[in-house]
């Protein structure tokens, strides 16, 4: 069944012990984590959590079916998250339509597919499924990330106003998973919760310093994209110093070379570099950094890098190797592969 983005949270709710998949698709992959994980989240609670991707389903149509019918370690209930990356929710149809075949329950399956239509084959086979939902994720509005905020709030036990959900989109630039990083820290320092909820204060978002801690990640990420590896080493040590979060820097530099893909694609296509890294859009602070990536990085190798950002979200969730040792190591690649560049 199709449902819009703001509703399948509460539509997976209502139907959550006949629903078998949810599938969010579209061109913002940061909606469609976060809705996810909304979703999701009161299952961890008391379900154990199965990360799957593409690798792990390519070699039989039936393991994705297979997985969600089996039995956890502990006879516990589970949940699988697949994530797809772009243009692998083909190779992935088999798997998706064998589990809808399939007459038996299983744990939910929630895909993460951003990059898929909602025109194609697989697309309609989960339309017309009664035991599926699939969701079209475009690119949050402010209006649209200030209401999914305030809900965000809501269950986290915050009396927001909607001039501070307002402020935080703004602050986020309506990255819904960014958005609920600041939501949770408030709650956190506010002891909120649904049975004891709070009503921040006005100056709450300057007192954590949440666009401070937005403007010491940029200054690892554009280290990183520079190839100034001098500069990275010093940004790393004081992150371990004041502790950095790391799946935050990861969605802020999607975003970032989202925007630096978009603005290569203008070069590719004849535009002078300075005036596609100058126009008034791109904030001033900004421009400087856009100016000089887009003279090291290509298109493809853009693709490539979002590629592997992506993916090593997934790795830091199964490889058992501590966050910041895998996120250090892949920033401290970039810088060399765009040091080598310049």
């Amino acid at each position: 069944m199709k449902a819009k983005p703001e509703d399948i949270v509460k539509r997976f709710q209502a139907a959550a012990d006949t629903c078998k998949l949810v599938l969010l698709c579209g061109p913002n992959v940061t909606r469609c984590q976060a809705l996810v994980e909304e979703m999701v989240k009161p299952l961890s609670q008391s379900a154990e959590r199965v990360d799957m991707t593409i690798s792990d389903i390519s070699d039989s149509a039936a393991r994705l079916n297979d997985e969600a019918n089996s039995a956890s370690l502990f006879g516990d209930k589970r949940f699988i998250v697949l994530r797809l990356n772009s243009g692998e929710a083909v190779r992935a149809a088999a798997a998706i339509e064998n589990l809808l075949a399939s007459e038996t329950g299983g744990d939910p399956v929630f895909v993460i597919a951003p990059g898929m239509g909602d025109k194609t084959a697989l697309a309609k086979t989960i339309t017309s499924a009664p035991d599926a939902l699939i969701a079209t994720c475009y690119e949050t509005t402010p209006e649209q990330a200030a209401a999914m905020i305030l809900s965000m709030a809501k269950t986290e036990g915050l009396r927001l106003s909607r001039e501070m959900a307002q402020e935080i989109a703004a602050l986020t630039s309506n990255d819904l998973v960014l958005a609920r990083m600041e939501v949770e820290k408030i709650a956190l320092y506010l002891d909120a919760t649904q049975e004891n909820p709070q009503a921040p204060e006005d100056d709450i978002l300057l007192l954590l310093g949440a666009e401070n801690d937005e403007e010491d990640i940029s200054l690892l990420i554009n280290a990183a994209l520079n190839g100034d590896a001098a500069r990275l080493a010093q940004e790393l040590a004081a992150s371990r110093a004041q502790g950095l979060n790391e799946i935050g820097l990861i969605r802020i530099m999607l975003r970032q070379l989202t925007k630096l893909a978009e603005l290569r694609a203008k070069v590719d296509k004849g535009g002078n570099i300075d005036s596609v890294a100058g126009h008034p859009s791109i904030f001033f602070k900004d421009q400087k950094h856009y100016k000089r990536q887009l003279r090291i990085w290509r298109s493809t190798h853009l693709a490539r890098l979002i590629e592997r950002i992506l993916q090593l979200e997934i790795r830091m969730k199964s490889s058992g190797k501590p966050d910041h040792v895998l996120l250090e190591d892949e920033l401290l690649l970039i810088a060399r592969k765009a040091a080598s560049g310049r």
